[in-house]
């Protein structure tokens, strides 16, 4: 016969407004306004490597030093316009400038052209977490020349097609792994410009993919560089 156990009435009301209480509380949760953004955020990239010291400026305060280094952290920004400079900290000299309108999102702002007459370039970065499993890859062109750059995975089809220069893919998923290599071609071309050898793709991060150095019609590409940058 099944033994049926009762509980003093004290203890059933106690029972009922811990529920109730906790009901009400994962309501008020739940209903709570999610923050609305108000600043952007910028990281700051070298895309000519020759150029090994730069200080990066918005609105004339410095953000951002690089010293034989590639990129930044993101850096929060006030929205608005903004005028962007970049200086020589040995000589004082301004290396390049731009000026842009940022709204309250994540942004990359790219030094790349020639070493002479550097241009500013920048994309609008997607920072969403990668799927499970997954790191997240995109292929920024920061390489002069004619003709289009298509990426691959050695072994693989283009990861990446028909980039003209000065423009940014969207971030993709990719697996993570130990060692990925990837080739760097101009795109209808099967000829390799340059490999980026064993690249480790973490599950959770974020990476860009830049080509670098001027490309010369019919001559040597020994000056292009892929390199990898880690955004987050």
């Amino acid at each position: 016969m099944r033994k049926i156990t009762s509980f003093p009435k004290s203890i059933i009301a106690m029972l009922l407004v811990f529920i109730t209480f906790g009901s009400c509380k994962k309501s008020q949760e739940e209903n709570q306004p999610v923050p609305v953004r108000t600043t952007a955020s910028i990281s700051f990239n070298n895309g000519i490597p020759e150029l090994n010291k730069l200080d990066f400026y918005v609105n004339g305060t410095k953000k951002a030093s690089l010293t034989d280094a590639l990129n930044s952290t993101y850096n929060e920004i006030a929205t608005g316009k903004i005028e962007v400079k970049v200086i020589n900290p040995i000589s004082g000299a301004m290396v390049a400038t731009t000026t842009l309108e940022i709204l309250a999102r994540d942004y990359s702002i790219f030094l790349c052209g020639n070493p002479i007459d550097p241009i500013l370039v920048f994309s609008e970065d997607n920072l969403n977490a990668p799927g499970t499993d997954n790191g997240k890859i995109r292929f920024v062109n920061l390489s002069p020349a004619v003709k289009n750059l298509s990426i691959n995975e050695v072994g693989k089809q283009a990861l990446f097609s028909n980039r003209p220069y000065k423009t940014s893919t969207s971030f993709e998923n990719i697996p993570a792994a130990n060692e990925i290599s990837f080739n760097l071609k101009e795109t209808g071309s099967d000829a390799v410009i340059t490999t980026l050898e064993k690249t480790k793709i973490e599950k959770g991060k974020i990476y860009t993919l830049i080509a670098t150095g001027e490309r010369i019609e019919n001559g040597s590409n020994a000056n292009v560089k892929l390199l990898v940058l880690v955004n987050k």
